[in-house]
């Protein structure tokens, strides 16, 4: 009898170790995070009013990547709110006084001098082997004022890594390649309004 109830017990911790290791890997659905290493500053004085709109989604598929195995990466949250709200964090940084509209009307209503507006084309991950993933993110932004565009430009950025497989490194992929294609274009929009 103590064999039998020694083997249930190993047969348990087993299956119980295998359980803890299976969820430290990386999950199908991926947590929409936007990290930076630089603190929000106060707005510049005599800053201009800038307002972000919702980005469009004209991504041609609701997911957002693929594993190898072929099932797919999903977002836990909507692609066009986390690219939006973290562009216009990413605005606060360069001391921009920045609002966030979820539309063109709503930003219009606040009469802000400049309205940035896009759309989103790609937001994709792509598991190249249990260890190595390639993110890619493209968009579209337009800066205006109250004559019209001032400022547009396509964005895109891309990033490869090779990890231990979790579920952290895959959303500090994504953070990290959405970081490399904001930085720049919040800098750019921040020059064209000074």
């Amino acid at each position: 009898m103590s064999i039998l109830i020694r083997r249930v017990v190993t047969l348990a911790l087993t299956l119980v170790t295998l359980t803890l290791l299976a969820a430290c890997g990386p999950s199908n659905n991926v947590r929409l995070i936007y990290n930076t290493n630089t603190s929000a500053v106060l707005p510049l004085p005599g800053s201009p009013s800038v307002a972000v709109v919702m980005f469009n989604d004209e991504r041609t598929r609701q997911y957002i990547g693929e594993r190898k195995d072929g099932s797919v990466f999903t977002a836990s949250s909507t692609i066009a709110d986390w690219f939006s709200r973290s562009l216009a964090d990413e605005l606060g940084r360069q001391g921009v006084q920045v609002s966030f509209a979820s539309t063109l009307e709503q930003a219009r209503a606040a009469n802000p001098t400049y309205i940035v507006t896009g759309s989103i084309t790609d937001v994709w991950l792509q598991e190249q082997s249990t260890t190595r993933v390639q993110c890619t993110i493209k968009a579209k932004v337009a800066l205006s004022n109250k004559k019209g565009v001032i400022y547009s430009e396509n964005l895109s950025s891309s990033q490869e890594r090779q990890f231990i497989p979790s579920a952290s490194a895959i959303e500090s992929l994504l953070s990290d390649t959405l970081k490399d294609l904001l930085v720049p274009a919040a800098k750019k929009i921040q020059s064209q309004i000074h």
